[in-house]
């Protein structure tokens, strides 16, 4: 009988695992099924520049028909409500599907910490829309500003708030500053924009990139300094109100726009299930991905807690794709009965952008920043995307916007 395989999310983790079980999976050994929300995959780490007007919504975006139909595979866009683990069962919006093997790897949503006000006045940055809205609030502030007289309100118009100063809130707030600096100002000559405009970068640690080389966040210091981004660092965030964010500090920080990045965690998916976790909810697993002790269960990415050298691998996308190889080595030996191969992470360094021809890179034990960095970053992303018709249309989209304005309508 034709074991079932069924991989929950289509995100790096799904898409990859996807890709490397065709490699490893005899002609007929398994029916695969992989089951996501959306039909698409969401290239994350440039979600940023969708919100903030470099990149269309198609650049980032990649049909996962496309990968399960080549490699001859299942693809089903529906909700996942439940795995029934004693049953191994997938129950989804559309009717059940059953396992003989399931990966869990439905990625994360975004953290609030249970803090009052985040979930009702912040944004936060996990998807399309919510890179839309960020886009549109950006461009509406700008909008009310240039036809207000009143400064104190123009002022508070153009104030905007980023919390979080891991990758994606050091990302974001830069690319904010290169869109309003050389898209914006161009179209608003009644805006003083060195006199009006703030933008804040709120963490609670003591540097930005708190994960990364010590030497990455010295050089992501210094460009937020020159793009005039207001770095509060060793600061908790108590309330988010509507314009206002408050610290635990006593601060209090004026914004028409705050966006989220200060966090992830587990999906409600994962935090329903009955085995073993982690202290921050994500499932804890074995050195062969395996999740509970059981052979018929894997997880990996950010719903797996993977512990090595005594700290949990961080929940990062290159995390994922790294592990995708050996989780689909380890599906095919579960569907044989044999045993796991053991995983071992070796991290490929890291790339952050820093606007306009500027980034830091870590290789090894070599830093550097500025145009090699960037370049490197570029060429880095471009190849990670699938399919010739993608990198194309990033690669055209990245020209555009840095020769002309970026994306600056607020159009859908």
């Amino acid at each position: 009988m034709t074991k079932r395989v069924v991989i929950v999310g289509g995100g790096f983790g799904g898409l990859h695992l996807v890709r490397h079980l065709e490699r490893r999976l005899r002609p007929g050994e398994a029916e695969v099924t992989l089951v996501d929300r959306n039909n698409y995959h969401l290239f994350t780490p440039l979600l940023y520049q969708v919100a903030t007007g470099e990149l269309p919504p198609h650049a980032v975006s990649y049909p996962l028909r496309l990968v399960t139909a080549r490699a001859g595979f299942r693809f089903v866009q529906t909700e996942v409500d439940a795995i029934d683990l004693e049953a191994r069962t997938v129950h989804t919006a559309d009717g059940p599907f059953g396992y003989d093997v399931v990966v869990v790897a439905p990625g994360s949503i975004s953290n609030d910490f249970g803090i009052p006000g985040v979930r009702e006045h912040a944004l936060p940055l996990k998807d399309l829309a919510d890179a839309q809205r960020v886009r549109k609030r950006i461009l509406g502030s700008f909008e009310r500003a240039a036809v207000t007289a009143d400064e104190a309100e123009r002022k508070a118009l153009l104030s905007f708030v980023v919390v979080g100063a891991g990758p994606t809130g050091v990302e974001v707030a830069s690319s904010m500053r290169e869109l309003m600096d050389h898209s914006l100002r161009p179209m608003h000559p009644a805006i003083d924009f060195a006199r009006d405009v703030s933008i804040v970068l709120i963490d609670g640690a003591d540097r930005p990139l708190q994960a990364m080389d010590p030497r990455l966040s010295a050089i992501a210091t210094r460009r937020l300094a020159q793009q005039r981004v207001g770095l509060v660092m060793r600061t908790l965030v108590s309330e988010v109100a509507p314009s206002v964010v408050r610290t635990k500090q006593g601060g209090v920080y004026l914004a028409s726009t705050i966006v989220w990045t200060g966090g992830v965690k587990v999906t409600p998916l994962v935090a329903a299930l009955a085995l073993a976790k982690s202290a921050d909810g994500r499932l804890l697993v074995d050195p062969g991905f395996r999740a509970g002790g059981r052979e018929d269960v894997f997880a990996f990415g950010d719903a797996a807690s993977f512990v090595q050298d005594g700290r949990a691998l961080a929940q990062l996308a290159q995390v994922a794709v790294l592990q995708a190889p050996r989780v689909a080595g380890n599906v095919a030996r579960a569907l044989r009965g044999e045993r796991p191969v053991p995983y071992r992470h070796h991290p490929k360094g890291d790339l952050i952008a820093l606007g306009r021809r500027q980034a830091a890179a870590q290789l090894g034990d070599h830093v550097f920043g500025g145009f090699p960095a960037w370049s490197l970053w570029r060429v880095n992303y471009l190849m990670q995307l699938l399919g010739v018709r993608n990198r194309a249309t990033l690669l055209a989209e990245w020209s555009l916007s840095y020769f002309f304005s970026r994306m600056i309508a607020d159009t859908p």
